[in-house]
């Protein structure tokens, strides 16, 4: 399996007596998973997404919902000028 990021795969593991999962190989080579990493999971109804926990929360945040105020600064601008 090849090119797992920007396209839906199904991977199966199994779980152990222990209840610990061994990642497969295209997953942790697609998420850049290495030992000692922390995930996270994100738990939505019966479905688990798994992702490496960012180094910074900020950074990953960073820039999102850009779309939403493409320019904040004329944004600001534009609503200090409506109270004048």
């Amino acid at each position: 399996m090849s090119g797992l990021g920007g396209s839906t795969h199904t991977v199966s593991a199994r779980v152990g007596a222990r209840y610990q999962v061994v990642i497969p190989k295209d997953v942790r080579e697609a998420l850049n998973i290495r030992p000692q990493d922390t995930l996270l999971f994100l738990v939505d109804g019966d479905m688990v997404f798994l992702r490496p926990q960012p180094a910074s929360f900020t950074e990953a945040l960073l820039g999102l919902h850009r779309e939403i105020w493409p320019d904040p600064d004329a944004w600001l601008e534009e609503e200090r000028g409506a109270w004048e």
